[in-house]
């Protein structure tokens, strides 16, 4: 009774593709470990040995009918997955993802290529697949649910990243790949985490082409965070100081002028302040603070415009204190070293004295409130 029920059902269902495909007749074949397989699409294609089985699936591949091609790649890697073959179908279960655009299915294919066969000859392309998949991700590659794009993701980016380095240390990705991290660190505006990302290189690969970008972009990340509002406003001085260190250790780099152009810019944003309140006290005719806030902007950033500025208005000034109150005598020379203690920048003694009401606020970064 139950082999006639069946094969009743056997018959229904072959009837029933008949119907669905014309006059092309589905090739049921039962395959033991596999259960019924439509042979005439490759479903589940699955042949004698290993060999063969690799054969079907290039073929199908060749005909560029990938999603076929996957699924005879994925029997092969199943049934035989201790073959000569199994490699190479794991690699190429990455390729056909990759041809419909499922990018981070197959970095994961890949990436179980690489662990469960580290000895094939498919290693190192496997690495090469997954650094250009990195890439992606990178510039913007989106991630997907269930084939919806879902905006990119820089965690996913930097997880393909780690990937390989966790593979190979120091292989030809490594390097480059933790230079990734810090930019897609950045792109997230976690400015620290890329500095961290940026400073394994100069420890790990000193000597590597990429330290030289890693130690700019070092002072670039902290640059930039020094224009965040709600970033921690110390990033100004950290950013000149990684910029310096660029510049004294690659200083044949074609990124040198930028450097410099970088510096000029923190150091006119740190002396704004003292520019802003000279010019404030000068308004409210109180010479002397003006005098000495003029003179903090010549000492700190002496080739700004700010200071060329600064030191029209302090010869301006000179005879106006002596008028007003207060030795110019007294008073610090312009552009010289003052006797007097000067602070953690190298800035002039400012008045110890409160600044009048409505005098603008300095802030740890020069900027004024």
């Amino acid at each position: 009774m139950g082999r006639r029920f069946l094969l009743f059902i056997l018959l229904l269902a072959g009837a029933a593709l008949s119907l669905g495909s014309g006059t092309a007749r589905a090739a049921l074949v039962w395959r033991p470990g596999e259960g019924w397989v439509d042979e005439s699409s490759g479903t589940g294609l699955s042949a004698s040995s290993s060999r063969d089985q690799l054969e079907i699936a290039k073929k199908l591949e060749a005909d560029q009918k990938f999603d076929d091609a996957l699924k005879a790649y994925r029997a092969l890697v199943r049934r035989w997955p201790l073959s000569f073959f199994a490699p190479e179908a794991q690699f190429k279960i990455g390729f056909c993802l990759e041809k419909e655009a499922d990018f981070w299915n197959a970095h994961k294919a890949y990436q179980k290529m690489i662990q469960k066969y580290p000895a094939s000859t498919f290693f190192e392309q496997a690495l090469d697949r997954e650094f250009a998949i990195g890439n992606l991700f990178l510039a913007g590659e989106p991630q997907r649910l269930w084939k919806i794009p879902m905006g990119p993701s820089m965690d996913r980016t930097v997880e393909i990243f780690e990937g390989i380095i966790k593979a190979a240390p120091y292989g030809e990705h490594a390097a480059e790949s933790q230079f990734k991290i810090g930019l897609a660190r950045e792109k997230q505006k976690k400015f620290a985490d890329a500095v961290a990302s940026y400073t394994k290189i100069l420890d790990k690969y000193p000597n590597h082409p990429v330290a030289a970008d890693a130690q700019y972009q070092i002072g670039y990340a902290w640059y930039i965070a020094s224009r965040e509002p709600d970033y921690d406003q110390s990033a100004a001085q950290k950013a000149i100081e990684a910029f310096e260190d660029f510049i004294v250790r690659y200083p044949n780099s074609e990124k040198v002028p930028a450097a410099n152009t970088h510096i000029g810019l923190l150091r006119g944003k740190e002396t704004q302040g003292s520019f802003n309140i000279a010019r404030f006290y000068e308004k409210q005719k109180q010479y002397k603070a003006a005098y000495i806030y003029y003179n903090d902007v010549i000492q700190r950033n002496p080739d700004s415009d700010q200071a060329k500025e600064a030191r029209k208005k302090v010869d301006a000034l000179r005879p106006l204190i002596g008028s007003g109150g207060g030795s110019v005598a007294a008073l610090p020379d312009p552009g010289a070293a003052s006797s007097a203690p000067a602070d953690s920048s190298g800035a002039a003694p400012l008045p110890s004295a409160a600044a009048p009401a409505g005098a603008p606020v300095l802030n740890p970064v020069g900027e004024t409130n």
